[in-house]
């Protein structure tokens, strides 16, 4: 969402027990949201995975 800022999507993942402790206590520790870690998890992916190409 770099152009524009448009209405966000709602996405349903399923992560294990463990990964979403791990998760929220980042969470926490960065006073952030999970939602914003995992936005910025997924851009980072993808980032890496177009840096590649």
């Amino acid at each position: 969402m770099k152009e524009g800022r448009q209405k966000p999507i709602d996405v349903r993942v399923r992560v294990s027990n463990e990964l979403h402790e791990e998760l929220k206590a980042h969470a926490r520790k960065e006073e952030r949201s999970m939602n914003y870690l995992i936005n910025k998890a997924v851009e980072f992916y993808l980032n890496q995975k177009s840096a590649k190409a």
